[in-house]
């Protein structure tokens, strides 16, 4: 991996605002390489230094949409159900000003939340009690 440089301001700045936000957020390069991690993010493995998309199954990255929100150096959302682990998940991908080839992710959980018109057929029963979300 090149080693790419993380201002310790923006490393301060990040956790600052992210710590305690209850699901995983990364701090994310454009090489999809993770250059940081809020607790959450960290709880469930994600580890700096190790590429996002290579976590989990590669289909579950179909709908990425980092690689856009670079290039047009704005935010993206995307909210679908993810077939792989049965859920309904709304992913932000978000440039960092003043750092064009960074950028925070994050994905919530809100299955039991979402819309009947989300679920391709029942809608599956939710553990309120879980935190759990992918990325």
């Amino acid at each position: 991996m090149t080693n790419i440089e993380v201002t310790d301001d923006l490393r301060h700045h990040f956790h600052l605002f992210w710590d305690q936000f209850i699901f995983p957020v990364m701090l994310v390069h454009k090489s999809f390489t993770i250059l940081d991690r809020n607790r959450a993010a960290e709880a469930i493995g994600c580890t700096p230094g190790t590429r996002c998309i290579d976590m989990g199954e590669k289909k579950q990255h179909r709908g990425c949409l980092a690689s856009k929100a670079l290039r047009e150096q704005t935010s993206k959302r995307s909210v679908e159900f993810v077939p792989e682990v049965g859920r309904v998940i709304d992913s932000y991908w978000i440039p960092l000003e003043g750092y064009p080839e960074f950028y925070v992710h994050f994905a919530i959980d809100l299955t039991e939340y979402a819309a009947d018109r989300f679920f391709p057929g029942e809608r599956p029963k939710v553990d309120a009690n879980c935190s759990a979300c992918i990325i």
